[in-house]
């Protein structure tokens, strides 16, 4: 509704100063949970589970930069973000998409549990980077076969969502 228009707004750019407290400043990678002033949020405090690391539901965050660049362009540390977390798999990690880390990086001893996920918003990342790695992270998602069994529906989800935002058909409506 038009009397909204003025919150959402705000909220956007709230939303935006958030995540560059809660991207970790060379990785760009940010935990599934995060504490008011961005870092991420402890174990002990969400039922024994870790929520501190970069893990399926931080994935997503990379994804909504692109979108929210190409849709608004408001701010461009999103694509500055963008490139860092390309960067990271890319380079850092050379090419490896299926692992757990800690946002500085530090890579864990457990497998990602929605290793398509990851190429895919990275891939959908592309929409706000335009360095070195955006085009490998797209070719990467195209040449990645859906996901099958027990994990496919998050995957597999996130996989359409880039696929249609990359395909410039993911539309934000206006009234």
């Amino acid at each position: 509704m038009r009397e909204d228009r003025e919150f959402w707004k705000e909220a956007a750019s709230a939303s935006r100063e958030y995540l560059k407290k809660a991207c970790h400043p060379v990785t760009g990678l940010c935990g599934e949970y995060a504490e008011y002033d961005g870092t991420p949020r402890k174990e002990e405090a969400v039922g024994n589970q870790r929520h501190d690391w970069y893990y399926s539901d931080s994935y997503r965050t990379v994804a909504n930069m692109g979108l929210d660049y190409l849709w608004f362009a408001a701010d461009e540390w999103e694509c500055e973000n963008a490139e860092k977390v390309q960067r990271f798999f890319c380079e850092t990690e050379k090419g490896a998409m299926d692992g757990v880390y800690l946002i500085d990086g530090t890579k864990l001893d457990e497998p990602a549990r929605h290793p398509v996920a990851i190429v895919a918003t990275n891939a959908q990342a592309s929409l706000a980077a335009s360095g070195p790695y955006a085009t490998e992270c797209v070719r990467r998602l195209w040449e990645t076969p859906l996901r099958e069994g027990d994990r496919r529906y998050y995957d597999n989800c996130l996989y359409f969502f880039a696929l249609l935002a990359l395909s410039g058909r993911y539309r934000i409506w206006r009234k």
